[in-house]
């Protein structure tokens, strides 16, 4: 049976939780989370120990650790996780768009043995793009649409009169390292698509508000020697949260599943 500690209990470790508590093949060992979540936690998956450190998340010895909370946690956990030797799977994939960090946290992953494992998120396409970049890739590039709800508390609110737009507009056109520095909470699966292909530096980014959009819409063009692909999603957001994808939840889910998966597609 596989250790499992979870970091994060908002919307997307709330959803994880809920579907990986009573599979026969995990047993939750720790969350890493603020204290005034323990209640919470706890009332979904008994009586597992609630911390707010690496020190004390290490403690309860995990042989898997998920990331679905922010840069800043990453930060906190990732080289002391990766350290002790212990796998990692992370969604806040825009927190390696520094390049010098990382370096070090794979640096730090490769002397322990350990790996680190980035889901796809929200989107798709992944598996074509990594497949891809082995032959070359010449293009690469990540729109997103969103609600300008969507995009309050956000970066965008000082790029664009938020309350004002009547039209779809274009407010941010740079490559993914710098959207995914600015934009920490709405930029993952621009890092990852970064990651997967030709890198931080020559992947496009393009960020638009939409009124006319209700769903979260992403759309992936690459192009090189093995063809050409486009791919759009319009995601929901979960139903019990009102703001995390639910897509991206599930990603972790079936990420965290293959690893003790027969069959694995």
């Amino acid at each position: 049976m596989r250790r499992l500690a979870l970091i994060g209990f908002g919307g997307l470790g709330r959803i994880v939780a809920q579907h990986l508590r009573s599979d026969p093949k995990l047993r939750f060992v720790a969350v890493g989370a603020r204290a005034h979540q323990a209640e919470a936690i706890r009332a979904l998956l008994g009586d597992v120990p609630v911390v707010e450190s690496a020190d004390a998340l290490l403690a309860c010895r995990p042989d898997l650790v998920v990331e679905c909370a922010s840069h800043g946690a990453f930060k906190q956990y990732a080289e002391p996780v990766l350290g002790g030797g212990i796998e990692m799977i992370a969604v806040s994939s825009g927190v390696l768009a520094d390049g010098g960090y990382r370096e070090r946290v794979l640096r730090t992953a490769e002397a322990a043995g350990a790996s680190l494992e980035i889901p796809a998120g929200a989107i798709g396409a992944i598996d074509v793009i990594a497949a891809a970049r082995a032959v070359g890739l010449a293009h690469v590039a990540y729109v997103t649409r969103k609600n300008p709800k969507a995009w309050r508390n956000t970066p965008a609110a000082e790029m664009v009169d938020l309350d004002r737009v009547s039209a779809p507009e274009l407010f941010f056109d740079e490559a993914a390292d710098r959207a995914a520095l600015v934009f920490t909470d709405k930029a993952n699966v621009c890092a990852t698509l970064a990651i997967a292909g030709i890198g931080f530096e020559r992947t496009r980014a393009q960020f638009w508000v939409d009124p006319g959009v209700t769903k979260s819409v992403h759309h992936i063009e690459a192009e090189g020697p093995c063809g050409t692909l486009r791919i759009e999603l319009a995601n929901n957001v979960a139903p019990s949260n009102g703001k995390a994808s639910l897509l991206t939840a599930m990603s972790i889910v079936r990420a965290v599943r293959n690893r003790s998966a027969v069959l694995r597609i």
